[in-house]
């Protein structure tokens, strides 16, 4: 049987070796006129218009745009021409060649508008008197959007008077400058602007900055060189939607003669507030919006929160209370709460009658004041609670009033925990459990310590209530 049928086994397996032999010759022959076809289009994109290919390269940084230039004649200059010019002095070896550069660029259509500058120093051994005149030709040809990052030095000074007289400019980032005072400055369409540990000669620079844009939307300022004598900061605009400040001591700033800053915002537009300062004592907020969100880290120039000088202003936090009591959603961390709580055995909280989510975090020997914060907001729908674990000695925290939210609006809870012990949750957990009316859902998020079968052996006054437990995400 096998010598009969042996050949016919040889005939099969050589004519399925010239099956496939004959597939992988059609393959590479598929593969080669497609090859051929898309060689043949290859010119295409460089059929294009010089604008759009000007458009397409502008969204690469300019070290990317140049590459292209050796892809063929057509491409030799066309990125000369885009409207973005993004310079990283660190990406050339010495300074010949980063002048040459980039005076070849502004030089090649001087005459046409720049879109973009972004201009980036980490060395400190770069003329910056050569540099500054690229900044006077980039406003000078209608820039609308300029960055100025020198992180190593305050080598670059902003002291050409047409970059505060800037018609064009819509957003502005400064960072590691040096600003001088104008008396007059105008930015009629400026919408954005971030500066970030620039050195100002006096406040009123900034003030003048700010006011000076009738359109300014976004606003960032970050850290201010202390070599200012007024230590007041005035934020007032008609126009902004978002302020952020950052006035911490992270980077070492503020360290002398800091217990006079003061903070003043008058902002009606106002949508987002963010303050995350160590070093002002003093916040007067007017006419925040009543659909405003805020972001509040602060610790009113405190050292140690958990021992108060006997010289700490209590008015500073009523202060800020109130200028947040119109807001609709806040978010507040637990340094700014701990130096808040020791206020309310003192004095009433305002009421923030449109407050609809809060997101606070509460320490856990400061539990008793919880129900004093939750009866300020009638209105509350949502609470993210984030209880911190303290070192402080075990006192029993009672938790008896019943806020009117409890009873007519409060519809979400959530507790963060990662450290807090046991009992401290679940004594919040049964306080929410037992006296919260309208609750329809009840979120745990925490160490595997407590389960949902412990939420759901809770007495929960509200019946349509979903139990919910997770764990923290590292």
């Amino acid at each position: 049987m096998v010598s009969i049928y042996k050949p016919w086994i040889i005939i099969l397996k050589h004519s399925v070796f010239a099956l496939l032999f004959v597939m992988q010759i059609t393959c590479l022959e598929c593969f080669s006129q497609k090859r051929n076809q898309m060689s043949n289009r290859g010119d295409r994109i460089s059929s294009l218009p010089d604008e759009l290919l000007c458009q397409i390269l502008s969204n690469l940084p300019t070290k990317n745009a140049v590459t292209t230039s050796i892809l063929s004649t057509r491409w030799t200059s066309i990125w000369l021409s885009t409207p973005v010019l993004d310079i990283d002095i660190d990406a050339f070896d010495d300074a010949t060649t980063l002048v040459s550069f980039a005076s070849r660029f502004l030089e090649f259509s001087k005459d046409s508008c720049l879109h973009k500058f972004k201009l980036s120093v980490e060395r400190d051994d770069v003329d910056m008197c050569t540099i500054m005149p690229w900044i006077q030709d980039a406003v000078n040809r209608r820039i609308q959007h300029l960055e100025v990052d020198c992180r190593f030095s305050f080598h670059f000074e902003a002291v050409y008077l047409t970059l505060y007289l800037s018609e064009t400019l819509v957003s502005l980032r400064l960072h590691f400058v040096t600003l001088h005072r104008y008396e007059f400055v105008s930015l009629p369409n400026l919408k954005v602007m971030h500066l970030e540990e620039n050195i100002y000669y006096c406040l009123e620079t900034l003030e003048n900055f700010i006011s000076s844009c009738p359109v300014l939307e976004d606003l960032t300022v970050v850290r201010i060189v202390d070599i200012i004598t007024e230590k007041i900061l005035r934020v007032c605009s008609r126009s902004l939607n978002s302020l952020k400040l950052v006035l911490d001591s992270s980077n070492g700033w503020f360290i002398d003669d800091i217990d006079e800053w003061k903070v003043i915002i008058d902002a009606p537009r106002l949508a987002y507030l963010s303050l995350k300062d160590d070093q002002s004592a003093s916040f007067v907020i007017s006419n925040l919006g009543s659909s405003a969100k805020a972001d509040i880290k602060v610790s009113f120039n405190v050292n140690d929160i958990w021992d108060l000088p006997v010289t700490f202003e209590r008015s500073n936090v009523g202060k800020l209370l109130t200028g947040l009591s119109s807001i609709r959603d806040l978010t507040i961390s637990g340094t700014t709460l701990k130096i808040i709580c020791p206020y309310l055995k003192h004095e009433p909280m305002p009421q923030f009658c449109n407050m609809v989510r809060l997101n606070a975090r509460f320490y856990d020997c400061d539990l008793e004041m919880l129900p004093y914060v939750l009866e300020s907001c009638p209105n509350l729908k949502s609470l993210v609670l984030g209880l911190l674990s303290s070192a402080e000695t075990e006192q029993q925290s009672r938790l008896s009033s019943v806020p009117p939210c409890f009873l007519s609006s409060l519809e979400f809870v959530e507790i963060r925990s990662r450290l807090c012990r046991k009992r401290y949750v679940m004594k919040v957990a049964r306080y929410f459990a037992k006296n919260s009316v309208m609750l329809k859902k009840f979120v745990y998020v925490g160490r595997a310590s407590i389960q949902e079968e412990d939420l759901l052996a809770l007495l929960w006054r509200s019946s349509i209530c979903e139990i919910e437990v997770r764990g923290l995400r590292r």
